[in-house]
């Protein structure tokens, strides 16, 4: 991962995470929230774990972690999983060979990252995310990723991707 810049703003001088502008409640940063969500998937993969897929692609997109070509991937993929409902398997199935690792030319997270990122305004972020229930991690996680989806789309647009 890379390292999460904290920003002090406001009059409440509440922590904002520098890359996606959420709250920090109590202080806790956006990494360490994510680190929690994924042991939590890890320990209960029938429950929390059914979301992992859109855990994984919303945060990575919001902190700008994906190299450019990546983040315009994995965007696409959360546009297939909001908008068609495709599962991750026949997702996987379906990119295998042009997504492999032995076939691509193209990094996942070493190289240059979206430039254009800072243009993006975040209406969810994982601090919006409930950790207590499962069912309402579920739906806090797929909330989630159809606000990114909206977030970002203004930005596919422009750059007619």
């Amino acid at each position: 991962m890379h390292s999460e810049p904290i920003i002090e703003t406001g009059s409440q001088k509440m922590p904002k995470c520098s890359w996606c502008g959420a709250d920090l409640i109590d202080h806790e940063p956006c990494q360490q929230r994510f680190e929690r969500c994924m042991a939590m998937e890890f320990e209960n993969p029938a429950t929390f774990g059914s979301v992992h897929h859109l855990t994984v692609t919303c945060y990575m997109l919001q902190h700008n972690a994906y190299t450019r070509h990546a983040w315009l991937e994995a965007r696409k993929m959360i546009a297939q999983f909001i908008q068609e409902g495709i599962a991750p398997a026949e997702l996987r199935m379906r990119n295998q060979t042009r997504l492999d690792g032995k076939q691509r030319n193209w990094s996942v997270t070493r190289g240059a990252k979206l430039v254009e990122f800072n243009e993006i305004a975040w209406t969810r972020t994982i601090a919006d995310i409930c950790l207590d229930n499962p069912d309402i991690y579920c739906v806090g996680v797929k909330l989630w990723a159809a606000s990114v989806f909206a977030d970002t789309e203004a930005l596919i647009q422009k750059l007619g991707v």
